[in-house]
């Protein structure tokens, strides 16, 4: 199979194809293509981002669909809003010669208007997994005799916590159907899911897993973590044509980010779960107009993003899970296109960074924050080309054109060139004149065999984010009563939480984390309402470890309450190391190389556990192992 015409796809397919200008198909395609149509078994396929699963499901799909048969054929579950509705447009194009109707299901939008849309008996329904089970649970639509069931971006799916919606769907799906299952990368979560719902499959890879596409190039810049946004900033004005995705850990960073660089004039919008359906659309619209240069996203929110022109994608600080580094980086270079993906972190990452290296199968370029000269020596060649560039088609009104002739009489050719230029980069060499070398010098690390226990990623947890931090003066203790309060009468593990100014992060067992997720958002501490959410992008693992810090995993019981703040020992400060320090006087520590907190200890001593009895911190202390600290 060479070209689509090969391919044994009906011609009215074959045709729908072509007119969008497809002739050849990409690798995944012309493997899975040629396993649909001469096999009905399972089939899990591996493909990195933009190489056009899509075609590579839909299209044989398409070509085995019954026109008689008056039910829903086949099912495709997303896991983004964007990218359902990105599946179903395609699949509408693809059909175009055909009588095919294809409906999207999805959250954010009326779900009266999709029942309406369902009673018009399509045979392809394209779904989110929670509007799809709510659709399933109303009997508005019915599952039980589908052919096909596609699960695109699985891995995606099980990360953003979809895992009981998955279950629940599938069980209204026939014994007896092919079950496509299509993933950029196979974690632990994947490999039980296929295991449990796919049936003797095929597997078939485009490319090695996990490895970042070829022609995607990798830099590294090394600065402090408060020289981060200053970085991203120099990063972007020495590359003027920039159009990518800046990728954020959270909602509200994402959102800090954006605000600081449109009060800073640049052309940027945030994408995040809190904006409603129709600001996302807009941001999208105008990203994809080129009416933005640059998106400030989260991994959710950017998943089902489709734009193939992207050169940049920046990383303002390391996923903790490597395979999330892989989806980021796979949102440029595509569709044949050249990309640079980049990541800004502090010089105690490194080791992070030489796993990413192991991972994507290539090594990352170290390069230096441009200098304030080499950005204003860019800025004035954009300038002058753009002035060279520039065809000026109104008249001049003859008496203004004598009023500034006059006016500039004085200077000559070079004095005038001088002092247009300097108007025109005015801001960017005020900005960047006497700027300083925010380079740091990357850190050293030994490599370690494996731990026998504590430290580094533990599977079975997942990261919960709550926002509320020690500027709300709330502290661990008050955190873990909260969980208490609302999972009465359960006991569940916690890891590490690592608290930040206004946000905390708190890895919860893997098995409660939905549920303790979904009862803490809503729920009241003193005068503020909780917001609870999955850290984007974390995976089954808990969230990043500092070298040294012990992790401490205790059960909470919902029996025993936390002393209040005002119930704890008084503590003293050594202004000397910025730590807290309890009554044993013991030897202040570096915050990274605290330990994390743990719940009996500071239950007993009213404060944050520590190794061989310390009692270190207060009410109004700062956790160690601050997380902020790695954007």
């Amino acid at each position: 199979m060479e070209t689509f015409k090969d391919s044994g796809l009906h011609p009215q397919i074959v045709q729908g194809v072509e007119a969008l200008g497809f002739v050849e198909p990409t690798p995944i395609q012309k493997m899975s293509i040629e396993h649909l149509l001469e096999n009905s078994t399972d089939l899990i396929a591996f493909a990195q981002t933009g190489t056009g699963k899509t075609a590579a499901f839909s299209l044989p799909i398409l070509h085995q669909l019954e026109e008689d048969v008056q039910h829903v054929q086949a099912i495709i579950l997303a896991p983004t809003r964007e990218l359902c509705l990105q599946i179903a447009t395609d699949i509408e194009a693809y059909s175009k010669f055909m009588p095919v109707k294809v409906t999207a299901v999805y959250g954010g939008a009326p779900i009266t208007k999709q029942i309406k849309e369902l009673q018009q008996r399509p045979q392809i329904v394209v779904g989110t997994p929670g509007r799809t089970l709510d659709l399933i649970e109303r009997k508005k639509l019915r599952i039980e005799d589908v052919q096909f069931l596609v699960l695109d971006e699985a891995d995606e799916m099980l990360s953003m916590g979809f895992q009981d919606e998955l279950d629940a769907i599938l069980a209204n799906t026939p014994e007896y159907k092919q079950t496509l299952c299509y993933s950029a990368t196979m974690p632990d979560g994947m490999k039980k899911l296929t295991k449990k719902y796919l049936h003797e499959p095929k597997e078939i890879s485009a490319g090695k897993r996990n490895i970042s596409a070829s022609n995607v190039s990798h830099e590294l810049y090394v600065v402090s973590a408060k020289h981060t946004y200053e970085a991203m900033r120099r990063i972007m004005d020495f590359n003027p044509n920039m159009y990518g995705i800046v990728f954020c850990r959270t909602r509200r960073e994402t959102q800090s980010i954006a605000e600081q660089l449109i009060t800073d004039g640049y052309r940027a919008e945030a994408l995040h779960g809190d904006l409603s359906q129709a600001q996302r659309d807009e941001v999208m619209n105008r990203f994809r107009n080129r009416k933005l240069n640059v998106m400030v996203a989260t991994d959710v929110a950017a998943r089902g993003i489709d734009v193939n022109e992207l050169t940049h994608v920046i990383n303002v600080n390391i996923p903790d899970d490597p395979e999330v580094y892989v989806h980021r980086s796979g949102r440029t270079g595509r569709a044949g296109s050249s990309g640079i993906s980049i990541v800004i972190t502090h010089g105690r990452n490194m080791r992070k960074v030489n796993n990413l290296e192991r991972i994507i199968g290539k090594e990352f370029e170290q390069k230096k924050v441009p200098s304030g000269e080499a950005i204003c020596e860019i800025k004035i060649g954009q300038a002058i080309d753009e002035l060279v560039e520039f065809e000026f088609t109104n008249e001049l009104d003859p008496m203004l054109l004598d009023s500034a002739m006059d006016k500039l009489a004085h200077l000559n050719k070079a004095e005038l060139i001088e002092r247009f230029l300097g108007h025109e980069t005015s801001l960017i060499l005020s900005r960047y004149r006497g700027a300083r070398d925010i380079n740091e010098q990357p850190k050293k690390f030994k490599e370690h065999g494996p731990r026998k226990s504590g430290g580094g990623n533990e599977e079975g947890f997942k990261t919960i984010v709550v926002d509320l931090g020690y500027r709300q003066n709330v502290n661990p203790s008050r955190l873990i009563g909260l969980i208490n309060d609302t999972m009465e009468g359960k006991k569940i593990r916690i890891g590490k939480i690592d608290m930040d100014k206004t946000f905390t992060r708190i890895d919860v067992e893997d098995r409660y984390a939905v549920e303790v997720a979904v009862r803490l958002s809503g729920a009241k501490t003193g005068s503020y309402v909780v917001n609870a959410y999955f850290e984007e992008g974390s995976g089954s693992s808990g969230g990043a470890s500092g070298g040294q810090r012990r992790q401490k995993r205790e059960r909470i019981s919902s029996g025993k309450k936390f002393r209040s703040n005002d119930d704890r020992p008084r503590k003293r400060r050594d202004d000397r190391s910025g730590d807290f320090r309890g009554s044993d006087d013991s030897r202040p520590r570096h915050r990274s190389d605290r330990p994390s907190f743990d719940s009996d200890r500071s239950r007993s001593r009213g404060g944050y556990g520590g190794p061989r009895g310390e009692n270190r911190g207060h009410a109004k202390g700062k956790p160690g192992g601050k997380r902020n600290k790695k954007y």
